[in-house]
């Protein structure tokens, strides 16, 4: 895992809670002197702390109008999706 970054070198925009101990956090981060908006895995670790996950992607801030772009191409598709099955639970 990279080194810890200073509070000063990222900023959380928004965390949205998965629930089970695990929520999505949107950051703008710097590293190696170029800006990104980080979205990632979170986890709570047995002491609170919520701690990163190798599950997530760095988008540089360059590409964030294309990102958005897409993000909206693909609503109308998410909304036609048909409504998701209940998770079946193990019987035994």
């Amino acid at each position: 895992m990279p080194e810890e970054k200073q509070a000063g070198d990222e900023r959380l925009i928004k965390a949205i809670d998965k629930g089970m101990g695990s929520r999505i956090h949107v950051r703008l981060s710097r590293f190696h002197d170029r800006d990104y908006l980080d979205i990632r895995n979170f986890y709570e670790a047995d002491d609170g702390d919520w701690k990163p996950t190798r599950k997530g992607i760095a988008v540089p801030v360059e590409l964030y109008g294309e990102l958005i772009a897409a993000l909206k191409e693909a609503e109308p598709l998410i909304k036609d999706l048909p409504p998701a099955s209940p998770a079946k639970k193990d019987e035994g």
